[in-house]
């Protein structure tokens, strides 16, 4: 009968712990706001830009939906449309679909799609637009 007992509070210590895991959950720390903190070139020689030429923030929400504010020159400017996300061991990639087109979408093909990455040992969002001769577009979450 001790043995019993034994095992089964053995098997409740290990069913209580292994929920531990799920109160961090990866897929909501993407989910918030995200500062535009940092805009360089992909010229090694010209490394970064001090001064941002503007000011740029994404917001996503939990239902898969997101708004991008760009400020620049005194105008203020926002968009919005759905995400989806792709996970893998290294990164998050994000896929954005915008309800219009729009100048402040960084895309090198489209101004209706946009594709950003956070690298996970980093943890700072990052665009792609780079790849085709735009900044290089670095963000960080607002604590």
């Amino acid at each position: 009968m001790k043995k019993i007992g034994l095992l089964i509070v053995l098997f409740i210590s290990l069913v209580s712990c292994s929920n531990d895991d799920n109160d961090n959950k990866p897929t909501e720390s993407y989910h918030g706001k995200w500062i535009l903190t940092a805009m360089g070139n992909s010229n090694p020689a010209v490394n970064s830009i001090d001064i941002l030429e503007w000011e740029e923030s994404y917001t996503f929400n939990s239902n898969n939906t997101f708004s991008k504010t760009r400020k620049k020159d005194g105008k203020i400017t926002t968009i919005s449309g759905t995400y989806s996300v792709v996970k893998t061991t290294d990164q998050t990639q994000f896929e954005l679909n915008y309800t219009a087109e729009s100048d402040i979408v960084a895309s090198c093909t489209s101004k209706s799609k946009e594709n950003l990455y956070i690298i996970n040992s980093f943890g700072n969002l990052y665009g792609t637009w780079s790849i085709c001769d735009g900044p290089r577009l670095v963000y960080e979450k607002k604590k």
